[in-house]
C-alpha cells in the first residue's frame, strides 16, 4: 500500500512534469508567433514617410534605417502600449529617428482633406487595423514624438478584420483642415495574429486655409579643405574653408574620432591636450544661424610631434613642411631658424619667401626674393646690414632701406 507521504511525492513530480510541459508549450507558440512577426514587413511610400526618405536618401545620419524602412516594429495595439514617448518615431529600434527638431527632417507638403495613404509590404500579413494620428495644433516640434504631442485618436481607422492584404495597400483619409504649418502624421499597421504593429511617420508641411507653406530650409554647405596648419607635442591646430548658408554660420563644431571635441565661431582651432606622436581624425561641422547642421567635411588625419620634438636643434618649433597650410602667426624652423608666417602660405620656402619672416636673432644671406621688415639683418658681400624698413629687392649697398649695422 503507498503511504501518504510516497502520494505526495508523485503528486509533486507530476505537477513540475506539467509545469515543465506548459513552459515549453508557451515557449513553442511564441517562437511561433515571433516567426510570424518576422515575416510581416512595410513601410509608407506615399507621401514619403521618414524612414523611407532616409532610404532614399533625402534624410541623412539617419543609421541602419536607411537598409530596412520596412522594419520599424514593437509591440501593437497602440496608444496603449507600443514604443514609449520619445522613441514612437523610432519604434524603439531606430534611435536616429528619434531626433526632433524644426528642421532635423525634410517634409512633404499636403494639403488638408482627402489623401492617399500607401503602403508598401515587404511581406504581407494577415492585418487587423490601419491608424493613422496627427499631432495637436500646439505640439513641441523640438521635442521626441510623445503620445501627449499627437491626438488621442486617429483621424482615419481602417478595419482589415484579419483580411491579408496585397503587397501594395492604399488608403483615402480626410487629413484634418484645422491647422498648418509643420506636422507629424504617425501610421500604424496591427498585425492581425501576433501582438505586434509596425510604425511608421510623415513629416508634412500642411497647408489649409490658402496659407502658403514655407519653403524647405536648406542646410549649410559642408565645411572644405579641412587642413591642419601646425602641429605641436601636445596639440594640432585646424583650418578650413569658411561654409555658406544663407542666414549665416553660426558656429562650427569640431569632431575628434567622431566624437565631439569643440566648436568655434571661426573657420581655425587648436586641439590641445594631446598625446605626443599620435594620429587623430578630424572631422568638421558647419551650424547656420537656424540651427541646420551641415554634413561631415572630408576627414583629416594629423599626427601630434615626437616628445623630443626639436628635431636635434635647439628650436622646440616644428619642421616646415611643403604640404601643410599655414596661416598668419604659424611659426615653424628651417634650416636650424625659426620663421613666422605672415599671411596663408603653402609650399614656400621661409627662407625665399615674402610669406615669413625669419624671428631669430640670426644674421643671414640676403636674398633679392625675399622680403624684409624693420630690424631684420642681412650680410651682403661680406658686409651686415639692418632693414630701415619692409623691404624686397633692393640690394643692401645700393637702397638707403638698408644701413650698415653698427
Amino acid at each position: 500500500m503507498i503511504s501518504q507521504t510516497e502520494v505526495q511525492q508523485k503528486f509533486t513530480q507530476s505537477r513540475k512534469l506539467f509545469i515543465a510541459i506548459g513552459t515549453l508549450a508557451f515557449a513553442f507558440l511564441l517562437s511561433i508567433l515571433l516567426s510570424e512577426s518576422a515575416s510581416a514587413h512595410g513601410y509608407i511610400e506615399s507621401p514619403t514617410s521618414r524612414s523611407y526618405m532616409c532610404k532614399e536618401k533625402l534624410n541623412v545620419e539617419c543609421g541602419a534605417v536607411q537598409y530596412e524602412p520596412q522594419s520599424l516594429e514593437a509591440v501593437g495595439n497602440f496608444p496603449a502600449s507600443g514604443p514609449k514617448d520619445g522613441e514612437i518615431s523610432g519604434a524603439g529600434v531606430f534611435k536616429e529617428l528619434y531626433e526632433q527638431s524644426q528642421t532635423r527632417w525634410k517634409k512633404v507638403t499636403m494639403n488638408g482633406g482627402k489623401n492617399t495613404f500607401s503602403w508598401k509590404l515587404t511581406a504581407n500579413h494577415v492585418s487587423e487595423s490601419w491608424s493613422y494620428y496627427i499631432t495637436k495644433k500646439d505640439w513641441d516640434p523640438s521635442k521626441p514624438l510623445t503620445r501627449d504631442s499627437l491626438e488621442p485618436k486617429p483621424f482615419c481607422f481602417v478595419d482589415y478584420k484579419g483580411a491579408k492584404p496585397p503587397m501594395n495597400v492604399s488608403h483615402e483619409c480626410d487629413v484634418p483642415t484645422d491647422r498648418s504649418g509643420y506636422h507629424i502624421i504617425l501610421g500604424v499597421w496591427e498585425i492581425g495574429d501576433t501582438i505586434n504593429a509596425f510604425y511608421q511617420v510623415i513629416d508634412v508641411n500642411l497647408v489649409n486655409d490658402g496659407s502658403i507653406p514655407q519653403p524647405e530650409p536648406k542646410p549649410p554647405v559642408a565645411p572644405a579643405n579641412l587642413v591642419t596648419t601646425l602641429q605641436t607635442v601636445k596639440s594640432i591646430v585646424l583650418s578650413w574653408l569658411p561654409s555658406n548658408s544663407n542666414v549665416g554660420i553660426k558656429q562650427y563644431d569640431v569632431y575628434r574620432d567622431g566624437v565631439w571635441c569643440g566648436t568655434t565661431t571661426h573657420n581655425t582651432f587648436t586641439d590641445d591636450k594631446l598625446k605626443s606622436d599620435t594620429t587623430y581624425t578630424y572631422t568638421v561641422k558647419a551650424v547656420d544661424q537656424n540651427g541646420l547642421v551641415s554634413s561631415f567635411s572630408s576627414p583629416l588625419v594629423a599626427r601630434t610631434l615626437k616628445e623630443e620634438g626639436n628635431n636635434g636643434g635647439g628650436s622646440t618649433l616644428p619642421l616646415w613642411d611643403a604640404k601643410t597650410v599655414y596661416v598668419s602667426g604659424n611659426k615653424v624652423q628651417y634650416n636650424g631658424l625659426e620663421y613666422v608666417a605672415q599671411y596663408w602660405t603653402q609650399n614656400n620656402t621661409p627662407d625665399n619667401s615674402s610669406a615669413w619672416k625669419l624671428t631669430s636673432s640670426v644674421v643671414v644671406e640676403w636674398k633679392s626674393t625675399k622680403a624684409y621688415l624693420g630690424g631684420d639683418k642681412v650680410i651682403y658681400n661680406g658686409v651686415e646690414y639692418v632693414a630701415r624698413w619692409w623691404t624686397s629687392g633692393d640690394k643692401p649697398d645700393q637702397s638707403d632701406v638698408w644701413k650698415k649695422a653698427v
